[in-house]
């Protein structure tokens, strides 16, 4: 560890992946690279779908067999891994839905009992965009 701590003082790095195909693995390391250039933190990235070296190098440096990222080191030590959130399977972590009463269209139809015609009004179970909160959430 000595050995990181020595060539990487006064850095952080992150080790992330730029293969698009597990998506919420790729989404993690894109949240991590937008928040720390949000923070204007400078940072040293390194792609483990690009190197094997540098799969190797991480291994070596978590001492395990297999490892997801995203990972972050500051001068050396172990920051650890980003929590990952799972989305909601109802919602796919929109936390909002169509309305159930007028699907999204923001209108609700009555029919008017004095002339048995349909009368459309503004939906009052949702709101502006025709959207509930989800219940899920």
């Amino acid at each position: 560890m000595c050995m990181y701590a020595e060539k990487e003082r006064g850095k952080v790095v992150i080790y992330v992946t730029t293969l698009g195909v597990v998506r919420e693995t790729y989404e993690r390391c894109l949240r991590l690279r937008k928040i720390l250039w949000t923070l204007l933190v400078r940072f040293d990235e390194r792609d483990v779908f690009m190197s094997r070296d540098t799969q190797i190098q991480l291994l070596d440096r978590l001492h395990v067999k297999t490892v997801n990222v995203p990972h972050v080191f500051l001068e050396g030590q172990y920051l650890g891994r980003p929590a990952s959130t799972t989305p909601c399977d109802t919602c796919g972590g929109f936390r909002l839905l169509p309305c159930t009463v007028c699907r999204g269209s923001k209108k609700s139809v009555h029919r008017n009992n004095f002339t048995l015609e349909f009368v459309a009004l503004k939906c009052s179970a949702c709101d502006e965009s025709g959207l509930v909160p989800c219940d899920d959430c």
